[in-house]
């Protein structure tokens, strides 16, 4: 396939601040994502309990007694295929002609939304279901200071259905970065906190639900307003994004990601060697029976 906008195409994202690119992966490349994805949960998952600690690349929540994965970040030192995903021409070419400027990955991260099934040891989740709040992606890149044309391009796994926790956008609300407050969580002692849009300043019913096949690729703006529901699907709904700024910007290479995968990987190599040794056996293994 062509990995060339079409100059509708372009006129669409800048209209919207986003662009839906349908079936650009073929099905054994979703496939093997999902491997990919299935992999990384398991080892952050079985790491945090062996060594006794909560990793700080994952995001949980509690749901109805059960750990659910919200995301995993960062994630391409943990897998060369989707390494490779974040440097495909059919992500980047698009990229470049929005930017009018090269690439440069500053984040990536693997959007799960998967029940676990269980509870487990060590690992700390915040109260609440496992929807991401009315944000901007900007209110989160200001404070290192990146540019605000940065651009995303998320790969979903899985399809997005109705149920299973879309992501929802207010087309047009790039053009201006809307005032963000810290979302108030009753009862979370986890440390963290979400950033939501001051309530009033855009209408929650305008949002529009994507509904989008697997294997496609959606690209948005970093203002552009955007958020989900919770999976209500029973099954994982998986997207892969990738955020890259325009070279001209020149603020390095994983300055964003960089200090966590340090502090994270050496845990992680003490489990592995740990289960290899026999010292440790894994406690969660991922339900692979797709639906």
């Amino acid at each position: 396939m062509s990995t060339r906008l079409s100059a509708e195409q372009v006129a669409t994202f800048n209209e919207a601040g986003y662009l839906v690119i349908p079936a650009v992966f073929r099905d054994d490349e979703v496939r093997e994502f999902r491997e990919e994805a299935d992999f990384i949960l398991e080892l952050i998952v079985n790491s945090s309990i062996c060594n006794e600690r909560h990793s700080n690349r994952l995001d949980l929540r509690e749901v109805n007694g059960h750990h659910v994965v919200r995301k995993i970040q960062p994630i391409n030192d943990l897998s060369l295929v989707l390494s490779k995903a974040s440097n495909d021409p059919r992500l980047l070419d698009p990229l470049r002609t929005l930017m009018a400027d090269e690439p440069v990955l500053m984040e990536e991260k693997l959007n799960y939304k998967q029940d676990l099934g269980a509870k487990f040891d060590h690992l700390v989740a915040r109260p609440q279901d496992d929807h991401f709040p009315i944000h901007h992606d900007w209110a989160y890149y200001r404070a290192q200071n990146y540019p605000q044309n940065i651009l995303s391009s998320a790969i979903t796994m899985d399809d997005m259905t109705a149920d299973s926790g879309p992501i929802q956008v207010w087309p047009g609300t790039h053009r201006s970065s809307l005032a963000h407050r810290v979302r108030p969580l009753d009862g979370d002692d986890t440390g963290y906190r979400d950033l939501e849009v001051v309530p009033g300043l855009v209408d929650r019913e305008a949002g529009v639900d994507l509904i989008v096949p697997g294997g496609s690729v959606l690209l948005f703006h970093s203002l552009l307003v955007h958020a989900s529901r919770a999976n209500e699907s029973g099954k994982p709904r998986r997207l892969m994004i990738y955020s890259h700024y325009p070279k001209a910007a020149n603020m390095g290479f994983d300055m964003r990601n960089g200090p966590n995968r340090l502090r994270e990987s050496p845990h992680e190599w003490r489990y592995l060697r740990a289960r290899d040794a026999g010292r440790y056996a894994d406690q969660f293994r991922v339900n692979r029976i797709r639906g």
